[in-house]
């Protein structure tokens, strides 16, 4: 049994060697600076820790580090964080200096954060922070004799509570290199398995949007057809358009036409002609004429919006594949569901995930492109907002699927998670798109991106 144990332990020191060497994520190493002071910083009570100077070490290539404690309000964190320069202006009575200057943040890739209880001084988490966006990072737990591992994106939880097969403690001086070799399979690595060249199609399309917006003239009801004459979104008849509109070259549409605009700009190069309006009001979904979503529908198109993206979404793909797929049989529907709960000031509670012919709620579609931007970078995404309208009249609220905008997501040559969101003919940043649709929900279909787009 020694013996076995003896080999066990010696499989591990040698496979965490190897892997430390092996660091994919090219992020400052502070493991040696960690054994170095773990004893006076990781064990000692929170009266001793107050005394400790924070202090800058470096490692074995001269990478610099800050060792420091911070506290909170039932918590106190010991901080291990690498040197990062920031541009600053410095503002004297001569004018503006530009300057470099040295900071150490929390969550820079390549810091390590341990938190421990005010009261007790029990270890409570571990974090590791190694991407470009600071809200993404792995964390270990103690939990009796074991040690549980989360993979957290944004306030949600990738993989919550995944066994790892060492002592707590490990962590204190283990190399991120050695998380990796330890977590591979566990944990969803996938997800932060970043190429930037892979966004190529994504970001042309984006900037080629961006350089014909000031073309794009919203009007209700209109777009073009399948040879580029202005018709009505409702019935495809034709519409007449301002000859001043023309002779400026003014594209007049609303938002489901600005959609069909931007998937013609890549069917159109694969097809010779873009694609038919009535296909596209086709309804995906089906509801009883008797209940009270029937009965409104009859009033009004309460998917509007819904079944343009699928049709539009699934319109592309046939022209793609070069055979015609109805949108039940396109698989273009954004379904995936990959985290369990979030932290909120509830606590940790679950997630809604996907809601079938309703899609995702708006507060989780950060994180939600942030994986399908490292799970599907050559995809965008058409996007159908569902709102809920409290009538005046007394009548009971009802759902509809109103709006709809284009999004593309992506990461830079810096692994940041970037997202442009076109709407209505103009752009918006993800927060300004959050802020605007609260409390909405999004249903979400993919279509695949070309650097060989060429709209009308």
């Amino acid at each position: 049994m020694k013996a076995s144990r003896f080999f066990l332990i010696l499989f591990f020191t040698s496979l965490f060697s190897l892997s430390a060497e092996n660091n994919k994520f090219q992020i400052p190493d502070s493991s040696s600076i960690r054994k170095n002071v773990s004893e006076n910083w990781f064990y000692e009570p929170l009266s001793v820790v107050r005394n400790n100077r924070t202090e800058l070490r470096s490692n074995s290539i001269g990478q610099i580090f800050q060792v420091r404690m911070e506290e909170a309000r039932d918590i106190f964190s010991i901080i291990v964080a690498p040197e990062t320069k920031v541009a600053v202006d410095l503002y004297t009575q001569d004018g503006v200096v530009h300057k470099m200057v040295d900071e150490y943040p929390h969550d820079a890739p390549g810091s390590f954060v341990l938190l421990r209880d005010s009261t007790t001084g029990k270890p409570l988490h571990i974090r590791y922070f190694f991407a470009g966006d600071s809200e993404v990072f792995v964390q270990f737990s103690p939990s009796g004799n074991k040690t549980l591992a989360d993979f957290v994106i944004d306030g949600l939880f990738a993989a919550r509570g995944v066994p790892v097969g060492v002592k707590f403690d490990f962590f204190y001086t283990a190399s991120f290199a050695q998380v990796l070799c330890l977590t591979e399979k566990s944990l969803p690595w996938h997800y932060v398995d970043i190429h930037p060249e892979q966004y190529h199609g994504n970001l042309v399309m984006a900037g080629v949007i961006k350089k014909n917006l000031e073309r794009i003239k919203f009007e209700k009801n209109a777009c073009y057809d399948a040879y580029d004459k202005p018709v009505y979104v409702s019935d495809g008849k034709e519409r007449k358009v301002e000859k001043e509109d023309v002779q400026n070259n003014i594209l007049t549409m609303d938002d489901l036409g600005f959609l069909k605009w931007i998937v013609d700009g890549l069917v159109k190069t694969l097809a010779g002609t873009s694609t038919y309006v009535d296909p596209l009001r086709r309804p995906t979904t089906q509801v009883s004429p008797l209940g009270t979503i029937g009965i409104r529908s009859t009033k009004e198109s309460l998917f509007r919006s819904l079944d343009w993206t699928r049709n539009l979404a699934a319109a592309k793909m046939s022209v793609q594949a070069k055979r015609n797929y109805l949108y039940e049989e396109s698989g273009v529907d954004v379904k995936i569901e990959p985290f369990s709960s979030e932290i909120s000031d509830r606590g940790i509670t679950q997630v809604a995930g996907y809601v079938k012919n309703t899609g995702y709620e708006v507060k989780y579609l950060k994180p939600l492109l942030y994986v399908l931007a490292s799970s599907e970078p050559t995809y965008f995404y058409l996007a159908a907002i569902r709102r809920t309208v409290h009538p005046q009249d007394g009548s009971p609220e009802f759902h509809i699927f109103d709006s709809s905008a284009a999004i593309f997501p992506y990461f830079d040559k810096n692994g940041q998670f970037g997202c442009t969101i076109f709407e209505k003919g103009e752009e918006l940043t993800l927060a300004q798109f959050l802020k605007k649709y609260p409390d909405s929900f999004v249903h979400l279909t993919r279509v695949l991106s070309s650097d060989r787009f060429n709209p009308l």
